[in-house]
């Protein structure tokens, strides 16, 4: 058992080599006491008073010569421990005043072991690392890095993406924009039939004819399928051509107007006349969709969702019209800002063009998610946008 103390040096290099002596030396005393050793053996180490022998020894307390001496036989350290064996649980002061317990010195155990020996912090500082476990049983103690949160690659901050406005796709779907051709489709079959039915809707088709011709421009640039997107210009062309003059009652402009519809249809029908003329190459959203036209139909919009989707009730079960109006009103209301209308240099008709556009937005995808609140306040959004607009430029 002396070699057992004498694997320790007298020295404590580290925290966690003491925390080995405290242990290993506790156990030792505790079996000793259990073994005959008296009290005296596990009295405080730092107690210098009324030392006795280790009970269960024949030894006595004997002085030794100063550690780091040399002897006469030439060896160095403890003469005198050297010709005195003491017990290995006996306590005993040298000549110089250090003590030892058994062959090893007191100074190697700290004051209050327990209170050291559970402390877990590291001699290096920081967390303790967990010792991970593998398969076979044997223990391996990660190495402790300092990690930290990599940050975001500077100019790569994303935001949500929204319907800008800045694609035909983000106002009105392919989907969309083909319900409502059909609508004007159906509306101008009716009504062009005979004198009588051209009478009764005759201040009703201009509209219907410049939505026409503006939607077959949108056809013509929209980023998705559009069934008749080849001839879209042959169409757009002849919706500018139902307005190119005042409509008066009677025959003569009632027959015009049908055959101008015929032909319309044909060509939606992928069976265009072959005796159209090619639509002019300068032919922008301006030349083929007067805008006041372009603003009754937006009233049209906001006029029928007011009356028919008035309430919370009303929103959910007419959701689709609301979206499809909306989609509509933020295409019509981009359309007035561009080349020919006048006011593609004004920033402040483009401002109120965008917030209609916004709103109209916002209207759409509360339709979708049936959010009544959001849906109100929008559309009050945009009558009063389009109030204060009319204020500033009325007459224009």
């Amino acid at each position: 058992m002396d070699s057992l103390f004498q694997v320790f040096p007298g020295d404590a290099e580290s925290r966690a080599g003491r925390n080995q002596v405290c242990f290993a030396l506790s156990a030792f005393l505790i079996l000793s006491a259990g073994c005959g050793g008296s009290a005296n053996s596990l009295q405080d180490p730092a107690a210098t008073d009324n030392i006795s022998p280790a009970a269960g020894t024949s030894e006595s307390v004997t002085d030794a010569a100063p550690t780091g001496t040399t002897d006469s036989d030439g060896t160095s350290g403890k003469s005198a421990a050297k010709m005195v064996k003491h017990g290995r649980g006996e306590v005993w002061v040298d000549d110089t005043g250090q003590k030892w317990f058994g062959d090893v010195p007191l100074d190697a155990f700290f004051d209050q072991p327990y209170t050291v020996a559970s402390d877990a912090t590291p001699i290096g500082g920081g967390a303790a690392e967990p010792a991970i476990v593998s398969d076979t049983g044997s223990t391996d103690v990660p190495e402790i890095t300092q990690t930290e949160t990599p940050a975001a690659p500077s100019g790569t901050e994303t935001t949500p993406p929204t319907a800008s406005g800045d694609s035909w796709g983000d106002l009105i779907s392919e989907v969309e924009l083909d319900n409502e051709i059909k609508t004007i489709r159906n509306f101008l079959n009716e009504n062009l039939q005979s004198v009588s039915n051209y009478n009764a809707s005759m201040l009703m088709i201009p509209p219907k004819a410049a939505t026409l011709a503006a939607l077959a421009g949108v056809a013509m640039e929209h980023p998705n399928a559009v069934s008749w997107k080849d001839d879209a210009k042959y169409i757009r062309d002849l919706a500018k051509q139902m307005n190119s003059d005042t409509l008066r009652s009677g025959p003569k402009d009632q027959k015009r107007m049908q055959g101008l519809y015929e032909a319309i249809s044909d060509t939606l029908n992928r069976s265009r006349p072959a005796d159209l003329s090619e639509p002019p190459e300068t032919d922008g959203f301006a030349e083929v969709s007067e805008m006041r036209l372009l603003m009754l139909r937006m009233e049209e919009a906001q006029n029928r969702m007011k009356t028919e989707a008035g309430t919370d009730s009303a929103l959910t079960s007419r959701k689709d019209m609301v979206a499809h109006e909306a989609a509509l009103m933020a295409t019509f209301a981009k359309i007035v800002t561009l080349t020919g209308y006048g006011y593609e240099d004004d920033p402040k008709f483009k401002g109120y063009a965008d917030e209609v556009v916004k709103a109209a937005l916002a209207i759409k995808e509360a339709a979708v998610s049936n959010d009544f609140a959001t849906y109100e306040l929008s559309l009050t959004k945009v009558s009063t946008t389009c109030s204060n607009c009319h204020s500033d430029y009325k007459n224009n």
